[in-house]
């Protein structure tokens, strides 16, 4: 195991955040649109709504343990990246579908209730891709220090 410095540890926890809103953000989902499995169609809405919950846990596991071990993760992260995108999207979706049907009981975010994991599904994904960009910043910026280093020492 590696000694993280400062930096490391706080993109680590705000990646382990990000994860935790997500999964949060899909359980919720997948507790509150749940449908009625007295038809063929209800079980397969809810198996449909916990593909992205599993997925992120499977990735997640990959991607964190690799870290735990000093291992690059790049296939975890896109993994999670992809599931973070899929989950944005599908909000979306759900959000434009409430906004254009007005009946209650429709496909889409109507109330306060439908509201709620929307936002901490879409905080855990905003967090996860604020983080990818921060760490890839920082990530060019140690990497193009020394040699700028070097020119101004040559001048």
């Amino acid at each position: 195991m590696t000694q993280m410095t400062h930096t490391n540890r706080t993109i680590f926890n705000c990646q382990l955040a990000s994860v935790l809103l997500m999964a949060a953000g899909f359980g919720w989902i997948d507790g509150n649109f749940v449908q009625p499995v007295a038809t063929s169609w209800g079980a397969i809405a809810d198996i449909l709504h916990f593909i992205p919950f599993v997925a992120l846990l499977l990735l997640s596991l990959s991607f964190f343990g690799a870290l735990i071990e000093g291992r690059r993760a790049n296939g975890a992260r896109l993994g999670i990246s992809i599931v973070a995108a899929l989950g944005i999207l599908s909000c979306v979706v759900f959000i434009i579908l409430g906004a254009t049907n007005p009946d209650p009981n429709s496909v889409g975010v109507h109330t306060f209730e439908d509201t709620m994991p929307v936002i901490v599904l879409n905080l855990g994904t905003l967090l996860w891709f604020a983080i990818l960009l921060f760490g890839w910043r920082s990530a060019q910026a140690t990497a193009t220090a020394p040699a700028a280093q070097v020119e101004v020492g040559k001048k």
